[in-house]
């Protein structure tokens, strides 16, 4: 709800598509910045307590906007400010949340427990981008607040009823911060899986994911729409991303986890070619779900990839590590944002996936073909 009502808030508040894609690196870029600290904190502290902290701390954010819109107090670098407050949470968030996870369930199923995750965050992902489009189009943005608020204290509620399950154990006399930093980095270059998989998430999120932030653009200026087109789209990617999360969650045999990623990062890229190209409402909402489908793949595998590759220890930094690369999406999203300005959403769009085709070609397809470390 919040990616959709930002977008189209901050559209109708600037008309500039780079004033998006700032607001949109203001939630993303603390990832980049926190995300190996985060991981590192997920490993010494109490999972349920942070946990407890980012969906209280995201109560309170949701409560300060529905305010802001409320009592037509909005401005634009307030907007920006509280975005960037939802980015630090969301920079907590990642490395407990997927350690927590892997703690309930253990490395036999990692996929299948990763999968189910998504599973929830794309059930979210459908519904939230409608409801926010009929809000704002029927009754503005602060009721679509009201609703996150309402979000983020089930999401509390269900926190505290698990927080025995996914306590863990911190370490016991952690390294210092700086020099577990170091020896995580070290750990995760030597290996050639980790490194392929840090490598290739840059490059999607650089150049293929900042994609997300400028859908209000590409629904107003090219296919004509409003609001209810915006959530239309982002619902769309949701259903994909469901179809594909369920598919991988309800697979019962070995996943092949470097073919599955490998097959994602690689398809991906036409996708957005294709949809770049689209001037179809129907053909672009069918497009969506398709990327949806690779998305959900090459985030599942992404994650089981990265926890397998670590040791027990230290799942959270790797979490954090991964964070980080997934925390490079602000610097696209201002360089598509720029480009958008002067080429238009559609060819942006296209040259950033040719691009990125580019690079991850020769890192994905080896991944594809090393079975041995790749199957679980």
């Amino acid at each position: 709800m919040d990616l959709v009502a930002v977008g189209w808030i901050t559209l109708q508040m600037t008309g500039s598509p780079f004033m998006v894609a700032v607001a949109a690196f203001a939630r993303s870029a603390p990832m980049m910045v926190l995300g190996p600290f985060a991981g590192i904190v997920a490993d010494r502290v109490s999972r349920a307590h942070l946990l407890l902290v980012t969906q209280a701390g995201g109560a309170v954010i949701a409560v300060a906007f529905l305010a802001m819109f409320a009592f037509d107090a909005a401005g634009y670098w307030l907007l920006v400010a509280l975005e960037g407050g939802f980015g630090i949470l969301w920079s907590l968030d990642f490395p407990a949340r997927r350690t927590a996870i892997f703690s309930m369930l253990g490395a036999s199923r990692v996929a299948q427990a990763v999968s189910l995750e998504t599973v929830s965050v794309q059930i979210a992902k459908m519904v939230g981008p409608v409801v926010a489009g009929a809000c704002l189009a029927s009754l503005g943005p602060a009721p679509c607040y009201a609703v996150m608020v309402a979000a983020f204290a089930v999401g509390l509620a269900a926190t505290l009823g698990l927080r025995r399950r996914i306590e863990g154990a911190p370490s016991a006399r952690p390294e210092p911060i700086l020099a577990t930093l170091a020896s995580g980095l070290a750990a995760a270059w030597a290996s050639p899986i980790a490194r392929a998989v840090l490598l290739i998430t840059i490059v999607m999120n650089v150049l293929v994911f900042p994609y997300q932030p400028l859908l209000s653009v590409f629904a107003q200026d090219v296919l004509a729409g409003g609001p209810r087109t915006l959530g239309l789209l982002v619902a769309a990617d949701g259903v994909g991303a469901l179809i594909g999360a369920l598919a991988i969650a309800a697979y019962r045999g070995s996943l092949p986890y470097g073919r599955l990623f490998a097959a994602a990062v690689l398809v991906t890229p036409f996708v957005l070619v294709a949809f770049s190209a689209s001037r179809s409402l129907a053909v672009s909402v069918a497009l969506m779900v398709a990327m949806g489908i690779a998305e959900s793949g090459f985030a599942a595998m992404q994650t089981t990839l990265a926890l397998l590759s670590a040791p027990a220890h230290a799942r959270g930094g790797a979490m954090g590590i991964l964070s980080a690369c997934i925390g490079t999406q602000p610097l696209g999203t201002l360089a598509i944002g720029a480009l958008a300005g002067t080429l238009g959403a559609p060819r942006a769009f296209a040259l950033n996936a040719i691009v990125a085709l580019a690079v991850i070609a020769p890192v994905a397809i080896p991944l594809a073909r090393a079975r041995g470390e790749m199957r679980r």
